[in-house]
């Protein structure tokens, strides 16, 4: 019960940290399609965006949602506990880029600390997800996008 309880927050806080404003669509659109056309729309290898550790804060400017894309295709998402009471919940995945789009699929969890003891792993989130980026200024900052029911979420990540 602890491990689906701990799940469904991750879900949550990955949702609240996508549900940022979004600009207006056409803006959006251009911005895309011009790190695309110079080159900046993240195909590529280990020294392109995404690949790196990005960041953005969280937990009212606290702690940091951290997305680390490693070179080799493979990755993790880590939440913290605002709380401070449990370790981080950490979510790796295999990924795959194509033109500004990230897939990914999760393949396990780490072990869930809280109050020195452990309480598990939470299960792995099954099926395929994908999240549309940019890279902005000169690759410092990953600007994702989301869409859930119609609903655009920008998050901007800073490397780190």
């Amino acid at each position: 019960m602890k491990n689906r309880s701990i799940l469904y927050l991750l879900i949550a806080l990955l949702t609240f940290t996508f549900s940022g404003c979004a600009s207006d669509a056409e803006e959006e659109f251009m911005l895309i399609a011009d790190k695309i056309k110079n080159g900046d729309g993240g195909s590529g290898g280990s020294s392109s965006c995404p690949v790196g550790r990005w960041k953005t804060s969280t937990c009212n400017g606290t702690a940091s949602l951290i997305y680390n894309f490693g070179s080799n295709g493979e990755g993790f998402a880590e939440n913290p506990d605002c709380n401070g009471i449990c370790t981080p919940l950490r979510f790796h995945f295999k990924y795959t880029v194509s033109g500004n789009t990230i897939s990914y699929s999760y393949t396990r969890t780490d072990d869930v600390i809280c109050s020195g003891k452990n309480q598990g792993r939470p299960n792995v989130p099954t099926g395929s997800y994908s999240i549309t980026f940019t890279c902005q200024n000169g690759g410092a900052e990953l600007v994702t996008e989301v869409s859930t029911n119609g609903v655009r979420r920008t998050t901007v990540f800073t490397r780190g």
